[in-house]
């Protein structure tokens, strides 16, 4: 008798992720920030998006060397987040990070920590300026959040 039991499925990481900078990219943040609406429905559990504004000199790089650079950015963004947390590219140099089950106030501190290492990486490469973040809690915020969900699923 054959197994009932199915095969794993092999999701393609090419369908979630961004090719250039191994971050997620904006259909699966869209998809995820949507989930994280229907917890707080259902949970009333509390979520934040930060959203990184890189100086203006960073969108003069052309596409190899700004794919490069957002490496590096993705990379320690994710040595100050949980494995909860989404970090994604969803424009040509903008990063977004999702704090799951944690409100505004709760990514003051990732947020603060990860700013402080991005200028830090910003003057090691000669970029002038200071990287900033916008922060947006759930629900406190839920129009602009919504409206960025609607605005990522075009």
């Amino acid at each position: 008798m054959g197994s009932t039991k199915t095969a794993p499925v092999d999701i393609d990481l090419y369908l979630l992720v961004d090719k250039e900078t191994g971050l997620y990219n904006q259909r699966f943040f869209a998809k995820r920030i949507q989930e994280e609406i229907h917890r707080y429905t259902r949970y009333h559990s509390p979520f934040s998006l930060a959203f990184l504004k890189l100086p203006p000199t960073v969108a003069s790089k052309d596409d190899a060397s700004l794919g490069r650079f957002l490496r590096q950015l993705g990379a320690v963004i994710e040595r100050d987040t949980r494995l909860t947390d989404v970090i994604s590219r969803f424009g040509r140099e903008d990063i977004g990070v999702l704090f799951s089950m944690n409100g505004q106030r709760g990514a003051e501190v990732p947020v603060y920590r990860i700013k402080e290492k991005i200028n830090q990486l910003l003057q090691e490469e000669g970029i002038e300026g200071e990287a900033r973040f916008v922060v947006y809690g759930y629900p406190e915020d839920a129009r602009k959040i919504d409206e960025f969900v609607e605005k990522l699923k075009l």
